[in-house]
């Protein structure tokens, strides 16, 4: 079977472990090119992960295209020209979440890949892991009943580096954007775009979001209470109540979380169901994309581009609230 080929920009540690759950996908994979904006970036990535070809210019990347899709594995900020660039080249995109800054670029990468027929999907990598199709299965099989509402947290104490992105705006640092998006995820994914949203939070001397947040209201009633926050260490689980029952997801529920838990009101007892894959879990987001390209689709039917744009407008309008503004990018 013929390998897939991928380019690679932004060498850093995400790609790296990218990288590195490629041996676990059904069909051989192989990385043919790495660009960096630091050359010796790329060519220690090259040199780790036996990639015969790097670059620091994006146009002579894509210029030799020697790979089937690219991964964008850059800060936030860099997203969209990068993505835009590959996509007016013909050239399938998988990018990392958060996909770009503001619903206008999204909608932007939605129209390119429109025009020129080719894939975009968003990095929401732990849409296609085991564990949430785990979570999905149960709530179709009526496990819980109706779902009233989701509690999500996100968080991790960052270092105060000016080297990082946390708290530099430029980069679109926040906890909203890099942490906060993964409990807006869920909601979205099992309740829908919220009616109402409300938002708090604390900023950072220089307007970032420290901490947020958020209530979602729903016209059926149901709620979301989701919080992220780069200042502060907290459990990383999640909670999913109905009105038969509740599922948890232990913590690191974004992640590989270490069990699930069912609690059926009726039968009161619980049931673990555990949470075993090789690897971080990426190869399931590559066997999509794979199965996507193969197809000649520009979208998957389980993470669509106007699933991206509703994430976005939600972070927008929570952006909103928190005064939270990106000068340079809007």
């Amino acid at each position: 079977m013929e390998a897939f080929k991928w380019g690679i920009i932004g060498p850093g540690s995400i790609a790296n472990d990218f990288a590195d759950d490629l041996k676990y996908v059904s069909r051989p994979q192989v990385i043919t090119s790495v660009l960096s904006h630091r050359e010796e970036s790329a060519k220690a990535f090259a040199e780790k992960h036996t990639v015969p070809e790097y670059y620091t210019d994006i146009n002579a990347f894509v210029s030799k295209r020697n790979f089937d899709a690219v991964y964008i594995a850059t800060p936030h900020t860099l997203h969209y020209e990068q993505a835009l660039t590959c996509l007016n080249a013909g050239i399938p995109v998988l990018c990392e979440k958060p996909l770009v800054i503001n619903a206008d670029q999204v909608r932007d990468l939605i129209h390119a890949a429109e025009i020129n027929k080719c894939f975009l999907l968003e990095g929401m990598w732990i849409r296609f892991l085991p564990s949430i199709n785990t979570v999905l299965e149960l709530i179709e099989k009526d496990k819980i009943g109706k779902v009233i509402s989701v509690k999500a947290s996100m968080s991790y104490k960052a270092p105060r580096d000016e080297d990082n992105r946390y708290f530099n705006p430029e980069l679109g640092g926040g906890s909203l954007l890099d942490l906060g998006i993964y409990p807006v995820f869920l909601s979205h994914l099992l309740l829908g775009k919220p009616a109402k949203i409300t938002a708090a939070g604390k900023l950072s001397p220089d307007g970032v979001d420290e901490t947020s947040a958020i209530l979602f209201s729903y016209e059926s009633g149901a709620h979301a209470l989701l919080e992220s926050s780069i200042i502060t260490q907290s459990e990383l689980s999640a909670e999913i109540a109905g009105d038969k029952g509740v599922i948890k997801i232990m913590s690191p529920w974004n992640e590989k979380p270490s069990a699930i838990i069912l609690k059926e009101y009726a039968r009161n007892e619980e049931e673990e169901l555990p949470c075993e894959w090789v690897g971080r879990g990426f190869q399931y987001q590559v066997e999509e994309v794979i199965r996507c390209v193969e197809a000649n689709e520009i979208y998957s039917n389980l993470y669509c581009h106007h699933f991206s744009l509703d994430i976005m407008e939600t972070l927008d309008e929570v952006r909103r609230q928190l005064h939270v503004h990106y000068e340079k990018f809007e």
